[in-house]
């Protein structure tokens, strides 16, 4: 009795060891197909979070997330102990942990994850200027030429911020939390800018109207001479309306690659001025009315009967831009507003600026004291 106890606890150990091999196996196998499961999952999730931040305006350095385009709402996180219940709108969030967080947004997915930086990115979280990027505000800047007030569009150029106006022309900056405060906030697109003076009209859609031009946009082309001067193509379409006749029209170039308003020398029919690349409009006819002030007894909006171009070769007095804006500031007789186009030329490619969209709410304003 005494040797078949003894086999049994042989064979009941010799059992218990095998399925505990067994175990540790499926165990082994279990772990290798979950690891490599996440490891799919959180590539799929890296590359959903890469193109929604493109997409959104979102920029992640490290375990920070900038969005700049304006507030987002950070719906809650995923990480190793969990998920986290978040709800929280910002335009900047630093993740408070050393491991990767997926964030869940109300634009998508992100992952933010602490070991990886971008040192070219140039959305600077310590400079508060970054949270009013895209919108159109009243600063007061402290440059060489002292202290003074304002108004324009805050842009990035490189890793800086600056402030750029279209009429009068003008930019301002680099802009720091040093030299440089916000004390209106006037909003994003065109009802920020309309409140700080030329504004563009919004982009078509379809035809636009505001209180001294109806119709399309003018129509641009662009093709390059060689390395400083391109040839211009600026067509008003057909049926294109104006409150009185316009006088004349001048271009402005703006450098998106080395933040500075350029130089240009024009030539082309009706130019008025080869240095400040100035044409005249008045030579535009309408019906009954040739070149005439489009006056009688009262305002009236004189049509284009059919459609009109001007073709102008520009030199740049410089190398040719791979990005920059083209201005035009169409200008009326006295008592009359001007009014404003802008492109965002992209190589020889022409296209709205994405300032003139409302991409986001008007940030809250904090004044000094």
């Amino acid at each position: 009795m005494g040797s078949r106890g003894s086999l049994s606890t042989i064979v009941a150990g010799v059992l218990v060891l095998i399925a505990l091999i067994i175990g540790v196996l499926i165990g082994a196998t279990a772990l290798s197909m979950i690891t490599t499961l996440g490891s799919i999952t959180a590539n799929h999730v890296r590359e959903v979070g890469v193109e929604s931040a493109m997409y959104s305006g979102l920029v992640t350095q490290g375990n920070e997330l900038i969005s700049t385009r304006g507030p987002i709402t950070i719906i809650g996180a995923v990480t190793p102990r969990g998920f986290t219940w978040i709800n929280k709108t910002t335009q900047y969030y630093v993740a408070n942990t050393t491991e990767p967080e997926l964030l869940l947004t109300n634009v998508g997915p992100v992952l933010l994850d602490p070991t990886q930086t971008n040192t070219n990115n140039w959305a600077a979280p310590a400079n508060p200027l970054g949270n009013y990027l895209w919108h159109w505000v009243t600063a007061v800047v402290t440059t060489k030429q002292g202290q003074n007030t304002y108004s324009g569009l805050v842009e990035p150029y490189g890793s800086s911020y600056y402030i750029v106006h279209i009429n009068p022309n003008y930019l301002v900056g680099p802009l720091t939390s040093t030299n440089a405060y916000i004390i209106q906030d006037h909003g994003v697109g065109v009802w920020g800018c309309e409140s700080v003076g030329g504004c563009p009209p919004t982009p078509p859609g379809g035809p636009v109207t505001t209180n001294n031009y109806a119709g399309y946009w003018p129509q641009v082309s662009i093709i390059r001479v060689n390395g400083t001067t391109i040839e211009l193509s600026i067509t008003f379409l057909k049926g294109t309306s104006f409150i009185r006749a316009p006088q004349y029209f001048s271009l402005y170039v703006l450098s998106q690659d080395n933040p500075t308003w350029l130089n240009p020398y024009c030539t082309g029919q009706h130019v008025i001025s080869l240095n400040n690349c100035t044409f005249d409009m008045t030579w535009i006819q309408y019906p009954y009315q040739q070149g005439s002030a489009c006056y009688n007894g009262g305002w009236i909006w004189c049509t284009l009967p059919s459609t009109v171009t001007y073709n102008i070769t520009m030199n740049l007095n410089t190398q040719t831009l791979s990005n920059y804006y083209l201005v035009m500031v169409i200008q009326y007789p006295p008592g009359f507003y001007n009014i404003d186009f802008a492109w965002n030329i992209t190589g020889t490619n022409p296209n709205y600026p994405t300032w003139l969209y409302p991409p986001s709410p008007p940030a809250n304003v904090l004044t000094p004291g």
